[in-house]
């Protein structure tokens, strides 16, 4: 399903507004240190079509990305050869196995992917996961859906904290199970076993008759 869903995009979308305006914008209680970035280890956890990987590797990262078929991969370097990134490093992995060392990256950004369950019963290992592979002090970037986004539109609960979905409006989602938070502290309380200096933003904006409902959460990586 979604080796054919990605096959099926000729062009490269833009970065997503949001990634762009944490990683170039500055506000009251977020402000990164740009001049960091250079030479930093950065990446991107189903990273989709690589819009996101070619603008980390603008704002002077290291770019890598990871998504969950070879396939999809493929695709990926693809697009960003297409527009002169040849030097990102692009792995098949999943939340739960990320294909690179324990402390190797500066940034990890799971930009509406962290929530996908697929075969893995507890969003805990992903939690894990994502620690494993930061640096100490290292930074985690996240967007996770409100309940009220339209993702959770018509879905059940498969049980506590899960959702299953049900009527997907673009087709694609359809018998996945996600994980579903409550509010930011639940976040919070789920991430904070391996993570400190919680920053939250929210999205709450009907995009043309979808709620696009979302959680935005920056923190570090203890």
């Amino acid at each position: 399903m979604w080796n054919k869903a990605y096959r099926e995009k000729r062009d490269m979308a833009y970065p997503s507004e949001y990634v762009i305006r944490i990683l170039k914008g500055k506000y009251p209680r977020l402000n990164l240190d740009k001049a960091n970035f250079k030479g930093k280890k950065f990446c991107d956890m189903g990273c989709g079509d690589g819009r996101n990987v070619a603008l980390a590797k603008e704002c002077g990262f290291l770019p890598h990305g990871v998504e969950i078929t070879d396939d999809i991969v493929a695709k990926i370097q693809e697009n960003l050869k297409n527009i002169g990134i040849t030097d990102a490093d692009i792995r098949a992995g999943m939340n739960n196995n990320i294909p690179f060392d324990e402390a190797y990256f500066d940034y990890l950004m799971s930009w509406n992917a962290c929530y996908y369950m697929g075969e893995e019963t507890d969003f805990n290992n992903y939690v894990k996961e994502f620690a494993r592979v930061l640096k100490s002090e290292g930074y985690l970037l996240l967007s996770i859906p409100k309940k009220t986004c339209f993702i959770f539109d018509s879905s059940e609960q498969d049980r506590p904290g899960y959702n299953v979905i049900r009527d997907d409006y673009f087709g694609y989602r359809n018998g996945e199970i996600l994980r579903i938070f409550e509010d930011e502290q639940e976040i919070e309380d789920t991430f904070s076993p391996y993570f400190k200096n919680f920053i939250h933003a929210s999205i709450h904006d009907d995009c043309f008759g979808l709620a696009y409902h979302w959680h935005l959460t920056v923190c570090q990586r203890k």
